[in-house]
């Protein structure tokens, strides 16, 4: 819900799930004083590392919130997806999609050679 910067933001970085919050949170290796003293750039902590970055381009932000109840509402629901503990069966959602449904377009989507590069949107379709 705020900015992340150093070493620290490997962490979030490589998380399954970063939510941030629209103009409060950052993320980046080093901020924009820094660039600026080295490089002679000078960039925003928004264009370095915001949201709009993170989001939609370098893919590490997940949810974009509006504020911070909007954040905190977003991981309830994220966690609610959860089981409580390791005993506990994965919560189930009713749906309509039959469990045994295949879908033949998935065989060709990710290559058998892990090095190989695939849409994951395609999947997520």
């Amino acid at each position: 819900m705020g900015p992340c910067a150093g070493g620290a933001t490997y962490s979030p970085a490589v998380t399954d799930f970063t939510l941030m919050v629209k103009d409060a949170s950052y993320m980046f290796i080093t901020g924009p004083e820094v660039v600026k003293a080295e490089l002679k750039e000078e960039v925003t902590a928004d264009q370095l590392g915001g949201w709009r970055v993170h989001s939609r381009k370098s893919g590490a932000c997940h949810y974009v919130a509006e504020n911070e109840i909007d954040l905190l509402m977003a991981t309830r629901r994220l966690l609610s997806y959860m089981p409580q503990n390791n005993q506990e069966r994965t919560p189930n959602k009713p749906t309509n999609d039959p469990k045994d449904r295949l879908i033949p377009a998935l065989n060709n989507i990710v290559p058998e050679d892990p090095f190989l590069p695939y849409e994951m949107k395609f999947v997520i379709n």
